[in-house]
């Protein structure tokens, strides 16, 4: 009984001892959860800085730095990867901005007003972009190295997408360097491979590229700052603004004037319209960097000085005029040879060699073609005879008084026929006094020349057959020229600017003459010739406005088109000392440039030629210049090199040659490009067009022009990849005669008498010009005689009549005189009295010496056998590693400065919602809080409840037993 009893007991007090254990264990639990709610203290802030690799979703006010965070509103995220909803700057590697948002990461999308500088982005809205890659759909301003642009986009890319309202300047678009380059910009996009911030520097105009060691804080501080006139510029003015202030422009957007605002504002409408893109333009950098290689005498451009004292007349210039039936003295100016199409070089006719001349009396506005012949391959200028006026006599009305005012020929091309004949291609001007300028109105022509050898060994021309106009530039059925201007064209707008009457000297020029003949190897005949652009491409004060027609960087186009539009833009004139307005002048003369070289192809018979199609022009100076002219074209190998002459004052940098001027005295040059194919794709030589330019004062005896390439025919390695230069030597109408007397130039026919008779214009020596594969050219220490056309193994060069001295290419009486260029030369400038600085001559190079037959090589050592390894040493067993140093414990770190207690903006009604219960206080816990009366309350409670659990439990183990 009491052994039952006893396990009974036992028993129970085991199912009480189990209960009250269970109690126990819930008393515990709770007591410790209490305990660790009394000891732990967790910061719930809004200003809180995350730093860890898991990922948080912080509402309000937050600031995140960690590896993938999502921030809803007013959140500044500088993470690698984050969702900003509003209000968000970011600079992380990853992002998704939708409103409001600053962005400086890798990859980011943005919604609205949102600016990025990061690597890859997407941005919706009113978002700038500064990234490598980019998604932009709207209002956006990119500056990335890839991106797709969808509406009023900025970029600035080396790769872009860009479907509507965007602005882009490209590297191979607005700017080209002329390198020139082809301009080309499309989708009204801008883009670059340099990233630009936005203005973000306005005390010194500059911008910081992204990339560099500015900190991403920085960087977004200077996005954002403010520019007074950003509101009225459009996102291309801004965007090409941006880039100019980046690449050095001194210019603060702040104090842009209305007018520079509106002409910004124009850049995207006229930079972005389509363009011919066979045609090359001649860039206004590049005209700027030709008339400093004028300036600066550069040797590898610079024309040879040639001694005054040696120049001689020619003496086949002193014939019958056919204009006025009396022999003269004449002057001689553009002239070509009778040459095979083809090769380009000189042709023999039956022993001889022919040269086509325009020649006149000076003075008396007499303007024809005679043809001169000497023997094939010889280069005695004494040697040269005239076979007279082509045409036998003047063709005007000299009834009306108006002798000087009629048909005239000027300068063109010719190629000997099958038959014997010369097939002329000319240029046939008539003055027009319908006109309000009263100008020449110029056609090509062309006429089949019979020509007859005499007994004596004299050349005569039998007849001309089939003499007509070829082309007048127009190729439709409509009055204008779709490729080419054509006369009455232009006759309709001449004079209109700003909707009132300019004249400017004449300025606007009319062209279409000096027709080149060339032949390809399929035998199909083209004439290239200068022209001005048609509507396609026209003239207008519009053409400001295309950052295509400038060249060079955003900066020189700010610079240049600030100038062009500044009507008080003023130069010091050298003559007077006094500063001159040239601003007004540049606009129009901007407005008015249309220089171009044009090409068709002809059909019809070769003595009877037709117009069989006309192409597109090959080059424009549109905006530039408006006076190319007397274009050539030589083949070596399979490239054709194209040459032009031009007169820097013809163009309409005022600036530029009038610098020019002070420094030389003249501003004439030879410009020059390069294509495997004939009709298109021409490439500037050097880099810039610059071939050949002058290197004395205009009035000289020695001063030349009309530069004329042909092929050498030597076969000397000293002179291979050349061409011969010709040209005519002392500007007509007797500029070399005139002399200083009481302080006016005067010409004396007394003191003509006494110095040898008239100083008339005549042929210069000839000098070499070495044209290299890779597209550059270089003048030679070369000169021949005067007059030389056909340079071959039997020319002799003349060492005598080149110098290395300006001072020795002049007559004494030339120098300072005081005279108004564009009344005697009729060149619309004024003549500066300078001494021109003596450019370096090079050196003639040696002949190479013939290498040496080399040694015969000695027969090789035969091998010794090698020796028998030795046996490798038995390593060491190696030594028994250290123990690691024990680390040391790490310090606590301390604890955060509290910032200050920002203030949380009022969230706004959304329609259609209900407003938010407005609590009492609505302060944020902040840094460092914790919330302690609750949490002590809380932890007192949970031990009450176990001290009464675990008594409950006792209790109840009592009754029990």
């Amino acid at each position: 009984m009491l052994r039952n009893n006893y396990f009974g007991e036992t028993k129970t007090h085991y199912k009480l001892y189990k209960c009250g254990k269970n109690w126990a264990v819930m008393g515990i639990s709770l007591f410790s959860l209490g305990l660790g709610m009394l000891v732990t203290s967790q910061p719930v802030s809004a200003d809180v800085t995350a730093t860890s690799t898991s990922s948080s979703a912080v509402r309000t006010d937050a600031i995140s730095e960690s590896s993938s965070s999502a921030a809803k509103a007013e959140t500044t995220s500088a993470s690698s990867s984050s969702a900003a909803k509003a209000e968000t700057t970011s600079a992380s590697s990853s992002s998704a901005a939708k409103a409001e948002t600053t962005s400086a990461s890798s990859s980011s999308a943005a919604k609205a007003e949102t600016t990025s500088e990061s690597s890859s982005s997407a941005v919706k809205a009113e978002t700038t972009s500064a990234s490598s890659s980019s998604a932009v759909k709207a209002e956006t301003t990119s500056a990335s190295s890839s991106s797709a642009v969808k509406a009023e986009t900025t970029s600035a890319s080396s790769s872009s997408a860009a479907k509507a309202e965007t602005a882009a300047i490209t590297t191979a678009g607005v700017a080209n360097a002329d390198s020139q380059t082809s301009a080309e910009v499309t989708a009204d996009s801008t883009s670059t491979s340099q990233v630009v911030t936005n203005n973000s520097n306005n005390q010194n105009n500059t911008a910081q590229p992204a990339g560099n060691s500015t900190s991403t804080t920085q960087s977004t501080n200077q996005a954002n700052s403010q520019i007074s006139n950003q509101g009225q510029l459009n996102q291309f003015a801004t965007g090409f603004v941006n880039r100019a202030i980046s690449e050095g422009a001194n210019v603060d957007p702040n104090n842009f004037t209305q007018a520079q605002i509106d002409a910004l504002n124009k850049l995207e409408k006229y930079s972005t319209t389509k363009k011919n893109t066979d045609t090359t333009q001649f860039t206004y950098y590049q005209f700027q960097q030709t008339a400093d290689k004028l300036a600066e005498v550069d040797p590898q451009y610079a024309i040879p000085y040639f001694k005054a004292d040696q120049i001689q007349n020619l003496p086949a210039a002193t014939a019958k005029d056919g204009q006025t039936g009396k022999v003269a003295n004449m002057d001689i100016w553009d002239s070509w040879p009778v040459q095979d199409p083809t090769t380009g070089e000189i042709a023999n006719w039956n022993g001889k060699q022919l040269v086509i001349a325009m020649m006149g009396t000076p003075n008396a506005n007499s303007n024809h073609l005679y043809l001169l012949y000497n023997d094939y391959g010889g280069d005695n200028f004494a040697g040269w005879k005239n076979a007279g006026d082509i045409f036998a006599g003047y063709r005007g009305d000299k009834k009306t008084g108006l002798e000087i005012f009629g048909d005239q020929e000027w300068s063109g091309s010719a190629y000997p026929l099958d038959d014997g004949s010369i097939q002329l291609f000319y240029t046939h001007s008539k003055y027009e006094t319908k006109t309000i300028n009263h100008q020449n109105h110029q056609r090509i022509a062309t006429a089949n020349l019979k020509m007859k050898l005499n007994a004596d060994g004299t050349i005569s021309i039998a007849s001309v057959d089939n003499d007509h106009t070829l082309f007048k530039g127009k190729d439709n059925a409509s009055a204008n020229g779709t490729h080419y201007q054509t006369f009455d064209q232009w006759a309709h707008n001449v004079t209109m600017f700003d909707g009132h009457k300019e004249d400017f000297g004449g300025a606007d020029n009319f062209a279409m003459r000096d027709p080149h003949i060339v032949k390809d190897s399929q035998g199909n005949r083209y004439l290239v010739f200068e022209a001005s652009t048609g509507d396609d491409d026209y003239q207008s004060e519009d053409q400001i406005y295309d950052l295509r027609n400038y060249g060079g960087n955003a900066k020189f186009q700010l610079e240049s088109l600030f100038n062009l539009i500044n009507n008080d833009y003023s130069v010091k004139d050298k003559v007077t000392g006094k500063m001159i307005k040239i601003g007004r002048d540049m606009r129009v003369r901007a407005s008015q440039a249309n220089a171009a070289i044009g090409i068709i192809k002809l059909g019809g018979t070769e003595n009877n030629p037709t117009v069989a199609e006309v192409y597109d022009p090959i080059i424009s100076a549109v905006m530039v210049s408006d006076e190319i002219e007397r274009p050539d074209i030589v083949k070596i190998g399979d490239t054709y090199y194209l040459f032009a002459a031009s007169r820097l004052n013809r163009g309409t940098n005022d600036a530029a040659w009038r610098k020019a001027n002070d420094k030389v005295g003249d501003n004439v040059v030879t410009l020059g490009w390069y294509s495997k194919d004939l009709t298109k794709g021409f490439k500037p030589l050097n880099g810039n067009g610059v071939v050949l330019t002058s290197t004395v004062p205009a009035n000289w005896r020695t001063a030349t022009y009309s530069y004329y390439a042909v092929p050498t025919r030597s076969t000397d390695p000293r002179f291979k990849n050349t061409v011969l230069i010709t040209a005519y030597m002392t500007n007509r109408n007797r500029v070399a005669d005139y002399r200083n007397k009481d302080g006016k130039a005067v010409l004396d026919p007394d003191f003509i008498q006494e110095n040898n008779g008239e100083h008339n214009s005549t042929w210069a020596p000839s000098f070499l010009l070495r044209v290299n594969p890779d597209g550059t050219t270089r003048v030679l220490p070369y000169v021949t005689n005067q007059g030389v056309w056909d340079f071959n193994n039997a020319t002799k060069l003349n060492t005598n009549i080149m110098t290395a001295k300006a001072d020795e290419a002049y007559l004494p009486w030339e120098k300072g005189v005081p005279f108004d260029n564009g009344s005697i030369l009729g060149s619309g400038q004024d003549w500066v009295d300078s001494m021109p600085s003596d450019p370096y001559t090079p050196t003639a190079p040696t002949a190479p010496t013939a290498p040496t037959a080399p040694t015969a090589p000695t027969a090789p050592t035969a091998p010794t056998a090698p020796t028998a390894p030795t046996a490798p040493t038995a390593p060491t067993a190696p030594t028994a590693p250290t123990a690691p140093t024990a680390p040391t414990a790490p310090t606590a770190p301390t604890a955060p400065i509290n910032p200050s207690q920002p203030t949380t903006p009022t969230k706004p009604v959304q329609a259609g919602q209900a407003a938010a219960t407005n609590f009492v206080d609505q302060r944020l816990p902040q840094t460092g809080e914790t919330d302690q009366q609750h949490m002590t309350l809380s932890g007192l409670l949970l031990l009450a409840m176990s001290s009464l659990l675990g008594l409950f439990g006792m209790t109840k183990r009592q009754r029990k037993e």
